[in-house]
């Protein structure tokens, strides 16, 4: 019985990420049959029949997040298509050059979704201007209904075209995170820990570590490796290189020391 619904917001250069994407999902994934595929076409022209046409054994749907606006905008509106589209008891959103890396990841995130704890997710640097400490929607699962009852959209917050930066207050910081005085901007995702902390609801974040970094407990990248990885208790739940829609799927040298481990990791 499918009670998960899988949106991917797919843009230029996607396709081959997208499919490398399902294929470690269906390498870790518990079952197929309990997943629903969303993608999120971004645009008329972005190639989403490729990834139809190679994972038959996936339930797929195309949900048209159309949109003339690029970047942030044009991506924030595609999510919301996204989101608007799911019914089943858990959603999720992840970038298209995420590989998942743990297997039954989907158990063992959604145990974690006890209580008033209604979101999962990708957690951002502490250096970064997002939010810190609350699931970001490089990968992030949820209950449906949680997010649609608080009316959650992932529009940024824009003034003539710029993202709006915020100073923390005291409130406003235990809300984002963060200290106050810290400069932030109201980038994709935003208010879900705006919407969901004051209603009582709270998120999961899995740290996000890299080499850039210099974090001592990685476990899935090399210290000559681009990307993230997102761990939980330890293990690596997924990781992330970035950057796709520059970053060729078969030239780039990045890519393909990220995608080469991920297929050792997986045993494939």
């Amino acid at each position: 019985m499918k009670d998960i619904q899988i949106g991917i917001p797919c843009g230029y250069n996607s396709k081959h990420y997208t499919n490398f994407l399902l294929g470690s999902i269906r390498k870790t994934i518990s079952s197929v049959d309990r997943v629903q595929i969303l993608l999120g076409q971004s645009k008329p022209d972005v190639n989403v029949q490729y990834t139809i046409d190679n994972n038959p054994d996936f339930d797929i749907e195309v949900i048209q997040g159309f949109s003339s606006d690029i970047g942030s905008l044009g991506h924030g509106k595609c999510i919301d298509a996204l989101l608007e589209g799911m019914s089943l008891e858990y959603g999720m959103i992840v970038d298209c050059d995420v590989a998942f890396l743990e297997k039954n990841w989907d158990v063992k995130l959604i145990e974690e979704l006890r209580d008033n704890k209604v979101i999962i997710g990708a957690g951002t640097e502490e250096k970064h201007h997002h939010y810190y400490n609350f699931p970001f929607t490089i990968m992030s699962l949820f209950k449906t209904a949680a997010l649609k009852e608080v009316e959650i959209s992932f529009m940024p917050s824009t003034e003539n075209g710029v993202l709006v930066e915020k100073i923390l207050s005291e409130e406003d910081a235990h809300i984002f995170g963060r200290n106050v005085g810290d400069k932030i901007k109201l980038d994709t995702a935003w208010q879900l820990p705006v919407k969901l902390k004051p209603m009582g609801y709270k998120g999961v974040t899995l740290p996000l570590l890299s080499p850039r970094n210099n974090d001592k407990n990685i476990k899935f990248l090399e210290s000559d490796m681009r990307g993230d990885e997102h761990q939980l208790n330890g293990a690596p739940i997924f990781t992330h290189i970035g950057r796709s829609q520059g970053r060729n799927f078969h030239s780039d040298i990045n890519v393909i020391k990220w995608r080469e481990k991920v297929l050792q990791w997986l045993n494939i």
